[in-house]
This record gives C-alpha cells, structure tokens and sequence, in this order.
C-alpha cells in the first residue's frame, strides 16, 4: 500500500519522503502546485486540493496511510475521502499550541485535530514547539552581520525538522502509535541570541545583535510568537520533550542545524 505525504513542497515533508524512500516505502508525494514542487526520484507528485472532492477520491487511490499538516478548510471532504478510500492511519503535523485553546494558532490546529478525532480514523498528532527553522527569518539580516530581534533574551528549545520527520516516519511504519500525542521540543534551553551566535559559528562570521522595537517585529513576525516570546525572557525552558523518547535517535541540537543549514545563511 502507499503512504501519502501532503505538503510536499514543505521541509518537514521532504524530509518525511526522503527517509520513507530510503525505507523502501511506496510513496506519493502532493502539493497544491505540482509544477512548483521540485522533482523527487521515484516519486510521483499529484495536485492536492481539499475543496475537490472528485480529485480526493483519485489522490487517495490506493492509499493506507497519510502525513498532512493542519490545513482546516475542506478536512471534513478529505475525512469522508479518506474513509471511502481505506486509510487506516493519519499523522497530523499540529503544534503545541493545541494544548493551550482560545489562542489563533492553538484554535487553528484544533479545527483539524478534533475533526480528525472524530472520523474513526486512527491518528497521531505530532505537536512541535518552537521550529529551529523559523530561524531562516533572518536570513537576509545574517547576511548583512546586523540581526535585530525583539526578545533577544528569550528563551526557546527550537527543534531540528528532522527530528520531527524521525517522529513522523516511525508513526507511520510503526505500530503502537495510534492514538498518541507527541509534544516535541528541542534538547536544550536557547535564548535567541544564542540562537545567533551558533548561526554566526556555523558560517564563520561574527554577527551582531540588535534589540529590534515590536512594531518593526509585528511586519516580520506573527503576533502569537512574538507575544510567546515576550513571556519567556529571561526565563530558561524545560527541554524536550524529545524525539529521541519515539525514535530511539538522539535529538538534533541547534548548532546542528546552523550547520545543516549553513549556505541558507551565506
């Protein structure tokens, strides 16, 4: 049977494909804009639409198992496709913010989750905390040496996307997953100066840091991670928890991912 990964263009996506691949796993990747997505050998692309429910009914041929991330409109037309077609089990890339309802982005997660719940079909939730790769926003300021951030002495535990593919690939190949809930989080407490200063060791340079005023932040960044950002100055996070309790690999910190990622920075 094959496993469906929506979201193809996504990193945690791709990364979920490679490792399916590399396990022999028949695979189908979709995007809303298969011409947009890059090619994947021995991969087929197919278009991905929630609103269309005859084209569900041909994406999901053949399918018994799905990776999608939480987009709400059109899930319960995917749901109804998704049990005509067999699928056995879903896992759901949410966030954590679901465990703190009346929040935008909680609620936005919640709206796919509950749903989800609801269909007869088994699920996991995967819920990330902060994403090391929402570190790419300063892309652009890392290349200039100048980096302006609004907490600079907040803390986070950012997690590494591959982490989150481990978790991700062992739900869908594994057994005993089924019904769970994995908060995720990085192995280590950051600030987010420290955040670019391992970015800064990573690729060589000295970078400097400067406090940036929330309005200029609130262009650049969401309100909802600014305003959880603001709750955690100076104040150190619990790490974890850690993928590594699921996968049995140990978790990825976030110097490695300056590494990884070095040339998106240079």
């Amino acid at each position: 049977m094959t496993i469906l990964v929506t979201g193809a263009r996504g990193s945690i996506a791709r990364a979920v494909i490679d490792r399916l691949v590399t396990a022999g796993e028949d695979v189908r990747a979709a995007g809303s804009d298969p011409s947009k997505t890059p090619p994947i050998e021995g991969v087929p692309v197919v278009g991905f639409d929630l609103a269309d429910p005859a084209g569900l009914k041909a994406v999901l041929d053949g399918v018994d198992r799905v990776f999608m991330y939480a987009v709400h409109s059109g899930i319960e037309d995917f749901l109804d496709a998704a049990r005509d077609a067999g699928v056995r089990h879903i896992v759901l890339l949410s966030s954590i913010a679901a465990e703190f309802p009346s929040n935008p982005i909680g609620d936005m997660h919640l709206a796919v989750e509950n749903p989800l719940r609801e269909s007869g079909i088994a699920y996991t939730f995967l819920r990330p905390g902060m994403f090391a790769m929402n570190a790419l926003w300063w892309a652009d300021a890392v290349r200039s040496g100048v980096v302006g951030l609004p907490y600079p002495e907040a803390h986070v535990t950012p997690i590494h996307e591959g982490d989150m593919a481990d978790v991700a690939v062992a739900a869908l190949t594994g057994s005993g997953h089924e019904g769970k809930i994995y908060p995720l989080g990085g192995p280590e407490s950051l600030t987010v100066r420290r955040q670019v200063e391992l970015i800064g060791e990573a690729i060589g340079r000295e970078l400097r840091v400067e406090v940036l005023p929330r309005e200029k932040a609130e262009a650049l960044m969401p309100a909802p991670v600014l305003d959880m950002l603001a709750g955690v100055v100076d104040k150190p996070q619990k790490p974890g928890p850690e993928s590594e309790a699921v996968t049995g690999i140990p978790s990825r910190t976030f110097a490695q991912w300056a590494v990884d990622h070095a040339e998106d920075f240079r």
